[in-house]
């Protein structure tokens, strides 16, 4: 039983984490002055840290941008915590800070406006200032440039959830393409749409990455996945990043792809594998950082913690040439900078761990942003507060702070670039710091949409990316021209041509989503997967007979990743060819994006098209590709062709490829139509050299109902000789099945060590009233893991239950092992034996204070720093694993189901008890417990890992329980934790005093036997 609940834990769960109790000793009641703060910055030699400006000039500053003067533009978020649901004008602000003299702190301050609600994110451009404000995306005009509002906001775009309290709509950011692009948390969904606009209309997304253009008020969503993303930043190479918290900190952000999740199945339930982060560490304690033979117990040593707000990329001209094109991301635990090197691998990249930038040395330090200006130093915005995310109580609206960290001495720059003729700004696009190219290209394009571009601009562009030799210097020319009017065929042709490969990507993405026929995002009929939102074109015959051209013969995997990330803006007949391509180099079974990527672009050929899965199927020579599609086709039931493929190919590979995934998908099914020749290949299958094909041929053969195969299962069980492994996954087969006479074999299991965990849990499947008993009886000699499998099956039933109540109640089985959670699926059977029974086994036991603080306080008097120091981590430890690790990992060891702790601030006592005693407080829709209730009377407590038509896969405390639908007879979703309350009361004081102990500490402790 998890001692922690399924809620924000710890509240780095939004990734703009602004209430986080630093490492080691708690805050001082008050910050230090910001000056002081300023000095006690460490830094690299040669960098130092200005206070740039401070309260009660800035407050609460949550968002930051410049404009083409260099000024600096805040947001000033007195929302948060409470965001203002109501359309009654709000308190946040936006104000413009001004540098006038060049000596790094602001002269002059102007509130260019006063009554925002829920402000999370700013950008400027196209005559007035573009505000995230959920539930809305809204601009202030402000055509005249004076710094006053033209007129009252104008809503872009509505639909964002405020249900989150933490990560919503966030991150505005121009990107090189002229879009403007945003992050949103996984906490809530947002609908989102133009105002008014019907339910069929909008787009769903949570956590991941969209995108909306200016002009042509067109909304995507770019990608989802990561968990509460806050921050996004390009490369040299127009490469997309994002900064996020909890699960790994860094994305590779790539249009149409679908990102690992901290929680919860991806919207598209056939995506099947997600793609995963970039980053090849972490920045706490434990995990694979602890295999790598360097020291890093501790969180400061490894980074700090796992909550990240903020991203740049540095591509301004003051730092070290050393700095330049690396990832910079605010630690919130860690009160620092942390700094990855982002090196190519593949179609993408991995990000390495290099020294942190800056530590600020200061509790009070909650760094929300990073933005480099004209002179090439960055600002760096501090929330500056000491409580808990989840403190929403003792908020500091009067804090903030900005600095600005330099090397050496920065050349101020005081130009208007709005003021520059066209001629000026195309050169700008060859400046070494980004913030002039960037600017110009916005500039140019505002002049485009206006008609108010020279003619002789575009030519220097294209001069510019003709006679210029470096990639990224043509890239800029590229984008400026795209922005300022699109690419003609000619030059695209003329481009994927070339000998670049940035150039042809880009090229590739650029033609695939200017002009053409415009479907409605997430149409089935417009090819695109289930969720996606990207828009699909019609093209030109020509453009895709040479993209055809590209994937087959192009040897850069950076084009094809942008072959394959366009596949999902083509309709379902154009995107074929080019796919059948793409999926026949084998080359790219390695790497980390494509091999995804293709499957997210050819899902919904899968899903429609026999014959031309069929061609893919055929052509195919990367194994992850050959398998989703083998599983694509299985759970649409297309199993004839699946087998076919199988009996005509030779190929031992792509046999293994097509059993893997037809196993996959029919995991949990029964009675399933035996496929036309699926005889004469399972005897192909049964001499395949891998054994694991054997096995899954024989268990395919049981959900087709074949009764030799159960014989042949039930052999595997009992064969001693086998791995215990494999004897299990045969035993889990025969109960998915649900094999008849099934139950004395698993009452003789009891005795086998290697089985016994797995035969209980199994008597769960089975209403058989002698189950009771027999678990029983053997009870006192299980160990304490098969004793936790016991309960869970005891409380699955009524008639076992009441068995297990009268088993406590005369004292067969200490009240003690029943576990909260266990003591809540009794109370949910709704037996009316089950009440008075309950009352007098556990009803001493079970009584769970209402007042929470009374109960906190009680604990934390118990839990003194003289007590805890007396107390016995390594006892600790032994009790985490008997009551959290099925769902909790820590120090690299656990269960997956609730988050992992290591890198949380566990050196809290008040927020450990806060969350510990109070898990409903906040809880997450995927971590809120679900009750199926079975034909057979059978209740399952747990949270759905992933579902389909066929199946529902039901993680409970003790594994994962897969269901047929049909067998579902009713579902309901509570409103409460996963986690129940009442653990620390059913703990003996010295337990409670050893668990958090172990919970506190730095680094992992052996186990009492020494282990």
């Amino acid at each position: 039983m998890s001692p922690l609940p399924f809620r924000p834990w710890p509240a780095a769960y939004l990734a703009v984490c602004f209430m986080i109790r630093g490492l080691g000793a708690e805050p001082q009641n008050s910050p230090l002055p910001a000056p002081e703060c300023a000095r006690r910055m460490t830094v690299p030699a040669g960098f130092q840290v200005s206070l740039f400006a401070s309260e009660p000039d800035v407050v609460q500053p949550i968002a930051m941008t410049t404009d083409e003067r260099g000024r600096l533009w805040v947001v000033e978020c007195l929302s948060y915590p409470e965001w203002q649901t109501n359309r009654v004008a709000g308190h946040d602000r936006v104000i413009i800070l001004e540098d006038r003299d060049g000596d790094g702190r602001f002269d002059t301050k102007h509130v260019f406006f006063n009554q925002g609600r829920n402000l999370t994110g700013i950008a400027l451009g196209f005559g007035g200032v573009w505000l995230c404000s959920a539930p809305e995306l809204i601009f202030i005009p402000d055509r005249n440039h004076d710094d006053v509002p033209d007129g009252p906001p104008e809503v872009m775009l509505d639909g964002w959830s405020l249900e989150a309290k933490h990560n919503i709509v966030n991150g505005l950011t121009w990107g090189p393409d002229g879009w403007l692009y945003g992050c949103h948390g996984i906490l809530s969904d947002s609908k989102v749409g133009r105002p008014g606009a019907p339910g069929a209309e909008r787009m769903t997304i949570n956590c991941g990455v969209w995108r909306f253009h200016p002009t042509r008020r067109v909304f995507e969503v770019v990608a989802h996945g990561s968990t509460n993303p806050w921050g996004i930043a390009f490369d040299d190479y127009g490469q997309m990043f994002i900064a996020n918290c909890v699960i790994k900190h860094l994305f590779h952000v790539i249009p149409g792809a679908r990102y690992e999740r901290m929680y919860g199945q991806d919207m598209n339930p056939y995506a099947f594998r997600l793609i995963e982060s970039c980053a090849d560490h972490i920045h706490w304690a434990g995990g694979f950082w602890k295999t790598e033979g360097a020291e890093h117990s501790q969180n400061d040593s490894a980074g700090g913690g796992h909550a990240h707000c903020g991203a740049m990329v540095y591509l301004g001209d003051n730092w070290p040439d050393r700095y330049r094109d690396t990832f910079f991301t605010l630690n919130v635990h860690g009160h620092r900078i942390n700094n990855d090197l982002l090196e190519r691998r593949g179609s993408g990249y991995v990000a390495r761990h290099r020294p942190d930038l800056l530590k600020a040395n200061d509790p009070w330090f909650r760094g929300v942003s990073l933005l480099y200006g004209p002179d090439g130093g960055v600002f760096m915005s501090d929330w500056c507060d000491a409580g808990e995310c989840h403190d929403y109580i003792d908020i500091h609206r009067e804090n903030g702070r900005i600095y600005k960290v330099t090397y050496g001495t920065p050349i101020s720059s005081s130009a208007n670039l709005a003021k520059l003729s066209d001629a000026e700004l195309v050169n700008l696009q060859l400046h070494k710091n980004e913030w002039f190219v960037s600017h110009a290209r916005l500039l140019l394009q505002e002049r485009a949409v206006s008609g108010k571009l020279e003619p002789q601009t575009r030519p220097a562009l294209l001069r510019m990316l003709r006679e210029q030799t470096d990639a990224t210097r043509r890239l800029r020319a590229l984008w400026a021209l795209h922005v300022t009017g699109g690419l003609e065929d000619r030059l695209a042709f003329e481009i994927l041509n070339g000998h670049e490969e940035w150039l042809r990507a880009w090229t590739i993405q650029l033609a695939l989503e200017t002009a053409g026929q415009r479907n409605r995002p997430g149409a089935r009929d417009g090819g695109l997967p289930s969720g996606s939102g990207l828009g699909v074109t019609s093209r030109s015959p020509q453009l895709l007979k040479k993209l055809a051209e590209l994937a087959a013969s192009d040897p850069s995997p950076v084009v094809r990743l942008y072959l394959a990330s366009g596949l999902q803006r083509l309709t379902l007949n154009d995107r074929l060819p080019i796919a059948e391509r793409l999926v026949a180099h084998r080359e790219d079974d390695d790497d980390a994006n494509l091999p995804l990527l293709l499957w997210y672009g050819i899902e919904p050929i899968a899903a429609s098209d026999d014959e031309a899965s069929a061609t893919l199927l055929a052509k195919a020579r990367i194994p992850l590709v050959r398998q989703v599609l083998a599983q694509r086709l299985a759970l649409r039931l297309s199993l004839d062709q699946v087998v076919a493929a199988i009996r005509r190919s030779e190929d031992t590979g792509f046999q293994r490829d097509l059993v893997r995934g037809m196993f996959d998908a029919l995991n949990g099914r029964r009675d399933i139509r035996i496929p036309k020749e699926w005889r004469p290949v399972e005897e192909k299958l049964n001499q395949h050299p891998d054994a694991d094909v054997t096995e899954q041929a024989v268990m395919l053969s049981l959900v087709f109902g074949d009764p030799q195969s159960s014989t042949r299962l039930r052999g595997r069980v009992t064969d001693t000789t086998a791995s215990p492994a494999s004897r299990q996954r045969a035993l889990q087969a025969l109960v998915q099945g649900r094999v008849p006479d099934l139950i004395p074999l698993l009452d003789s299991l009891l005795s086998d060590a290697d089985m016994r965990s797995v035969a209980i849990r199994g008597l769960a499947a089975f209403d058989d009233p002698a189950t009771p008993g027999v678990i029983l009886d053997n009870y006192a000699q299980l160990s304490s893991g098969e004793k936790a499998d016991a309960i869970t099956t005891l409380v699955a039933r009524p008639d076992y239950a009441v068995a297990l109540l009268e088993a406590v109640k005369r004292n067969a089985v200490p009240a003690r092992d029943i576990s909260p959670f266990a003591a809540r699926q009794i109370q949910a059977l709704k037996d009316p034996r089950i009440g008075p029974l309950f009352t007098g086994a556990l009803g001493g036991i079970r009584s769970v204070s209402q007042d929470k603080s009374a109960l906190i306080a009680r604990f934390r008097e118990l839990l003194r720093p003289d007590a805890l120091k007396a107390a016995n981590p390594s006892r600790g430890r032994a009790l985490f694993n008997r009551t959290c690790a099925s769902c909790h990992t820590l120090f690299g060891e656990g269960g997956r189901i609730g988050p992992e702790l290591t890198g949380s601030q566990r050196s809290s006592l008040d927020y450990l008890l806060e969350n510990v005693v109070d898990p409903n407080a906040v809880v997450w829709n995927q971590y809120r417990a679900v009750y199926f209730e079975t034909s057979d009377d059978r209740l399952i407590c747990g949270i759905v890992l992933r579902e389909n038509e066929g199946t529902v896969a039901i993680q409970t405390q003790t594994g994962i329980v897969t269901l047929p639908r049909a067998d579902i007879t009713r579902r309901t979703e509570s409103t409460l934790s996963m986690m129940p309350e009442g653990l620390l009361e059913s703990l003996k004081a010295e337990e409670v005093l050893d668990l958090v102990a172990y919970l506190q500490s730095p680094s992992q402790v052996p186990l009492p036997d020494g282990r």
